[in-house]
């Protein structure tokens, strides 16, 4: 298991989230969206629009998340990598790689 109990407390309490995906020139494509649900690895927001992250998945699933979350007396913040591909108007995100960085 990836997210451990900790990151997914950080992830499910954070306002929003920020998603990256590779564009087909190399750059990447960053986004905010709104809180999303952990279950095991995968971390699920809802679709909104989309339109470039949706269209960079289907060439190339690699993406990142990053949630960040502050609390009376500091922060706690994750960078998760992984792959990504929407599902019934789901954006599923699937973390391989874990880091603390707060």
């Amino acid at each position: 298991m990836v997210i451990n109990e900790e990151m997914k407390s950080v992830i499910e309490n954070s306002a929003f989230l920020t998603i990256v995906t590779m564009c087909p020139d190399g750059s990447p494509h960053p986004i905010i969206v709104g809180s999303g649900t952990v279950e095991g690895d995968n971390v699920s927001v809802g679709v909104y629009a989309m339109k470039v992250t949706q269209e960079n998945i289907k060439k190339n699933d690699c993406a990142m998340l990053l949630a960040a979350q502050k609390f009376e007396g500091g922060a706690k913040g994750c960078r998760f990598t992984g792959s990504a591909k929407v599902i019934d108007r789901k954006f599923v995100f699937t973390a391989t790689k874990a880091e603390a960085l707060i």
